[in-house]
């Protein structure tokens, strides 16, 4: 008997500059957990601001082609065109699981007194929040980008303190104040897991996760995914022969991936809230001159 399967594939978004005009008031986020307040995402070293293409497209487009390098561990290159990277940042929209964020580094001074925590020269990068499963509460901090000029500096450890905070602290109808903390004292969703994937053979970032609280659970989940032929992916195994390694060659080569989870019973109380705390209190603001910094945005 014949089974009847219709599935098809979605086509792929056509390579458009979506929503580099659509006014902020009229972006849909399109996130499955409520956005946090503005005052949740806010420390004194760096701000976090939901991307909105109108704003930050062209100023992160702009930084991540200056410093191609920091995509060397991401599953996916730079598109050639700020037409294709918007258009990324449009398919990332369509997935209600994905929230992705503008970083600010706030320790910038400037000699010509703005002194505007959004202008495009604070423009650090990108960090951000996928494959979030709200039946499963749980969720993955991941499409961190930080270019090189924000790199050992204050700015990653106080984006993911801020988004592991949203994530883990408990709800308001059971928020438990973060009292003499840098860290704003306001509820979060209280999701019972975050995980951290990194290409195994990414140190650093498996390094950080470990920093911020997260458990390594596996430091190989092997051929977690296909990266493009561009990559330098894992090869392909030498029984795929024939016509078959060609197709899989087209798709290219593999990644395998360390895992790290932090847990709510972790934050709450096994001491990982009160590290990520001690680590932004600990790590100071890196206070530089704006132009004396390579590689910052004009």
């Amino acid at each position: 008997m014949p089974f009847l399967n219709a599935f098809r594939p979605p086509a792929p978004l056509p390579e458009e500059e979506y929503h580099l005009e659509t006014s902020p008031d009229e972006y849909d986020l399109n996130s499955c957990y409520p956005v946090p307040e503005e005052a949740a995402l806010r420390t004194d070293g760096v701000k976090l601001v939901p991307i909105i293409p109108s704003l930050h497209g062209r100023a992160l487009y702009t930084l991540f082609s200056r410093h191609p390098q920091g995509y060397k561990y991401l599953p996916f290159d730079l598109p050639p065109t700020l037409a294709g990277f918007l258009t990324y940042l449009e398919a990332r929209r369509r997935e209600p699981g994905t929230l992705l964020f503008t970083v600010f580094d706030l320790g910038l001074q400037f000699e010509d007194g703005d002194e505007r925590e959004e202008r495009s020269e604070r423009v650090a990068g990108i960090v951000g929040i996928l494959k979030s499963m709200p039946e499963n509460r749980m969720t993955e901090i991941g499409h961190l980008h930080i270019p090189a000029p924000f790199q050992r500096t204050h700015v990653l450890t106080h984006s993911i303190a801020l988004l592991l905070n949203w994530l883990l602290n408990p709800p308001p109808s059971a928020h438990a104040s973060l009292a003499n903390s840098t860290l704003p004292s306001t509820p979060g969703l209280g999701l019972r897991r975050v995980q951290w994937f990194a290409d195994a053979r990414n140190g650093p970032s498996i390094a950080a996760a470990q920093r911020l609280g997260f458990t390594i659970e596996t430091t190989t989940m092997r051929w977690d995914r296909v990266l493009p032929p561009a990559k330098n992916g894992e090869a392909l195994p030498e029984s795929v022969k024939g016509e078959w390694r060609a197709e899989e060659e087209k798709r290219g080569g593999g990644r395998h991936s360390a895992v790290l989870g932090l847990g709510w019973d972790d934050w709450l109380e096994g001491g990982a809230r009160e590290k990520v705390r001690a680590l932004v209190e600990d790590r100071p603001v890196l206070r530089r001159k704006a132009k004396e910094v390579e590689g910052l945005l004009p």
